[in-house]
């Protein structure tokens, strides 16, 4: 309402005047543009907050955690059994703070294109099906089904093989996350380009979620942990879009969609 009432100040002429109804067409046209600036830069500034706010607990979290058990281990009368309990906690939640600050600086460089990559050609079904083999324990462990048609042959697009690991393990650990009980993997092959499209069946997913999925520190409130700062999607498209390609998401019938495309390289 405030943007609104804002946006509709404009001067008025009681009276017919050519000359003066061109300045003050001038004045009003420099006040739109001016009120326009407030709004966006009150807009960034509140959104800034919310991601100050989101980083401080996304770092606060495990250094709490690290701190706390120190402070156990302090404590003369822990056994060696607890101490080494104690040390492997530590280590993880130090591995996890470790992986937030790296999210946070690569994130930073994406954003101004400072992130450098090895460009080359790379057969992306082969790291594909290297990834997924990477994770199949963990599906294992939490009961999801894998449905793959992937094919079995060569496909050649030119990237980055690091940013390309990295999109593949991301997407697919989001899935272990998320999915209810499938997941599924699809490769289609035209002329020009390939799409590769992750998919898994999610609980209590609304269409605001696939709108913002991309947004940097989105997530659901109850998934914020301090395994997951909520910027592995926001890095993912990042990524995919410094190399040339396009990444999507839609939902149906309760299954989320991620396609990403690329265009094949010039010899395929």
């Amino acid at each position: 309402m405030c943007e609104d009432t804002e946006r509709n100040r404009r001067l008025t002429l009681s009276c017919p005047n050519k000359d003066l109804e061109n300045l003050l067409k001038e004045m009003n046209n420099y006040l739109e543009k001016t009120q326009m600036e407030k709004i966006k830069s009150t807009r960034r500034e509140k959104e800034l907050r919310k991601e100050i706010e989101n980083i401080s607990h996304d770092l606060r979290t495990p250094l709490t955690s690290i701190l706390g058990y120190l402070e156990l281990m302090k404590d003369g009368d822990i056994t060696k059994k607890e101490t080494y309990e104690y040390i492997s906690i530590i280590e993880k939640k130090s591995r996890a703070l470790k992986n937030l600050i790296q999210s946070f600086y690569d994130l930073s460089r994406l954003e101004v294109y400072e992130y450098k990559m090895d460009i080359k050609n790379i057969d992306i079904h082969k790291e594909l099906m290297e990834q997924l083999l990477i994770f199949y324990n963990d599906f294992d462990q939490k009961g999801i089904d894998v449905e793959l048609d992937i094919g079995d042959e060569v496909i050649n697009i030119q990237g980055d093989l690091d940013s390309i690991e990295r999109i593949f393990t991301n997407l697919i650990q989001n899935a272990i996350k998320y999915a209810k009980d499938t997941f599924k993997v699809r490769i289609n092959k035209s002329k020009d380009t390939v799409n590769i499209i992750f998919s898994n069946n999610m609980e209590n997913i609304e269409e605001t979620d696939i709108e913002n999925l991309f947004n940097r520190f989105y997530m659901k409130e109850q998934s914020r942990n301090s395994q997951s700062s909520g910027l592995g999607l926001t890095i993912t498209k990042l990524l995919v879009e410094a190399m040339g390609g396009r990444i999507d998401a839609e939902m149906e019938n309760n299954f989320i969609y991620f396609k990403i495309t690329f265009k094949l390289s010039k010899n395929e």
